[in-house]
């Protein structure tokens, strides 16, 4: 071990290998052995210096654990880290640290006072070891293996440049573990600003393809297929029905290589309307359908008028394990409504999004993202904001729902985004500059 150290980004205190100063002599660490996500762990620090040199240094580790303490309480920005380097000039590794505290050698009290000490610090941390940031490049229809920022727009469609996602490759992301995103997202439209974001990631081992994941008007088998040029695709779909029972409006197809592509994860379909409707009394819900035998019914939604887009509750995609042995079964994704009122419903559809959950975080907005403004997430330090670099400043802005995003090495990994506006649309011109990172992670060191 080149050298290890303690402490967060503001400053580092050295107690082991290279730069190591008195009275820190060396430690001694052997990670502990677990299969748990948080492991209970220890560190042996020899020091020898004189008495005061010991005091300091023993000041400097208190200072250490009140730091921890005070993060955790929320009154100290960073993350108490021990920072590990295998050899010179190579990677930094580094694991937060909770729960620390110090013991002594029996006789510590006597060679404190003689010049020497050892001390033992012990911590909770996670099972795993972490790099610093590594841009990735990001490929999508507006460019291949890009870096310092990709462009996206608020949809995908066959127009060029229309891509809401972006793919990384399995070349691009060296680690042994699920590792950490962070990613960068600033709102480069000046219409309008940004109000709620919703993230998921995909990755699969040799698919690195989209389409299977949006659903166009087109291939829609239902109502009546109108042109618009200002629709998704430039068509969208007019959905009537009289009934206030339960109706079947249409569905969707999905072959049997697109389930298979599926392969029975989790994915929250996001329905995007051409036009609102104006109804207070309408319901929709999903199906997946296996001709006319029901797999999976969702539980219905209420379509807030107010809103130009609807949001359900995740399905699996197929709904129950198979075995793999064949390729899976055809499904069809059905769309049902229902309204109260009696007299003739319609609604506009030219998109369906299913927005994949392997990870996936909500932004829900209290404060807007204004033009130039980035937002931030990085889920290494579990924490987001709002930057606004033309005053230097940042804030949260958002409340955020979900788990860590996390990239799987060796296999194709595609980000996906949708933005709404202050008025509840899906504004699909709406574009955006993203950069992401990652961190390196490996299980041992």
């Amino acid at each position: 071990m080149n050298q290890i150290s303690v402490g967060d980004t503001s400053s580092w205190t050295v107690i082991h290998g290279a730069s190591v100063a008195a009275p820190f002599l060396r430690a001694a660490y052997a990670p502990a052995p677990c299969a748990c996500d948080i492991v209970e762990d220890q560190i042996d620090l020899f020091l020898d210096g004189t008495p005061s040199q010991l005091t300091t240094a023993l000041a400097l580790l208190e200072k250490t654990i009140s730091r921890s303490q005070l993060h955790d309480q929320g009154g100290y920005p960073y993350f108490q880290m021990l920072r590990f380097q295998l050899e010179g000039d190579g990677t930094y590794f580094y694991c937060p640290i909770t729960n620390p505290y110090l013991t002594f050698n029996p006789s510590g009290y006597e060679t404190h006072h003689t010049g020497s000490l050892q001390v033992t610090l012990h911590f909770t941390r996670p099972n795993c070891f972490d790099s610093d940031p590594i841009e990735l490049p990001l490929t999508n229809r507006n460019g291949d293996d890009v870096t310092g920022g990709i462009t996206l727009f608020n949809h995908s469609d066959a127009h060029a440049g229309h891509d809401s996602s972006v793919l990384i490759k399995p070349g691009d992301i060296d680690s042994a573990l699920p590792a950490p995103l962070r990613f960068e997202l600033e709102n480069t439209y000046d219409t309008d600003e940004v109000q709620d974001i919703f993230t998921g990631l995909y990755h699969h081992p040799i698919n690195d393809d989209h389409e299977v994941f949006f659903c166009q008007a087109p291939e829609f088998m239902g109502g009546s297929l109108l042109y618009s040029p200002d629709a998704i695709n430039e068509y969208y779909r007019r959905l009537t029905w009289a009934a206030t029972s339960w109706t079947d409006l249409g569905s969707w197809n999905y072959t049997n290589a697109a389930v298979q592509l599926f392969s029975g994860r989790a994915y929250r379909p996001i329905l995007h309307l051409y036009n609102p409707h104006v109804y207070t009394d309408l319901y929709l819900k999903i199906k997946l359908l296996k001709g006319s035998l029901v797999l999976w019914e969702v539980e219905a939604i209420y379509a807030d008028p107010s809103y130009q887009y609807l949001i359900f509750p995740p399905v699996r995609i197929p709904p129950v394990p198979l075995l793999t042995e064949n390729l899976p079964h055809h499904i069809d994704l059905a769309i049902f409504a229902q309204h109260q009122a009696s007299g003739t419903h319609q609604i506009d559809v030219d998109n369906l999004l299913l927005l994949p959950l392997d990870t996936s975080a909500t932004f829900l907005g209290f404060f807007t993202l204004i033009e130039d403004a980035v937002l931030v997430d990085d889920s290494f330090y579990e924490k987001h904001n709002i930057r606004y670099p033309t005053i230097g400043s940042e804030a949260v802005g958002h409340l955020r729902q979900g788990g860590p995003l996390l990239l799987y090495p060796g296999e194709y990994n595609r980000l996906f985004i949708v933005q709404t506006n202050t008025s509840h649309q899906v504004d699909i011109l709406r574009t955006s500059t993203l950069r992401a990172y990652y961190r390196k992670r490996v299980r041992l060191l």
